[in-house]
């Protein structure tokens, strides 16, 4: 892996993790709203840590995969709930 490619996942971690950091700061605020995007982000800092290790990169894409899938259902359920007759 070129040192360009490492400065990158560098950086996109330290990225994460002042994500991390300002919604945890908010979550003491909004805490049942902002919990679950702390939590999300924190496993992406994780992920994106590791992505330069080997077989991380399937990982990723198999993560993304069923992200997209999860988000989809999660959607279709939203929908079906709101506009239902009542």
């Amino acid at each position: 892996m070129e040192m360009q490619e490492k400065d990158t996942l560098f950086l996109m971690t330290l990225a994460a993790f002042g994500a991390v950091l300002a919604s945890a700061l908010a979550t003491f605020i909004q805490w049942i709203v902002v919990l679950p995007l702390t939590i999300a982000v924190f496993l992406l800092m994780i992920l994106t840590y590791f992505l330069n290790r080997k077989g991380a990169i399937h990982f990723s894409e198999n993560a993304e995969k069923w992200a997209m899938i999860l988000t989809l259902l999660v959607f279709i359920a939203a929908f079906i709930y709101l506009y239902r007759p009542v």
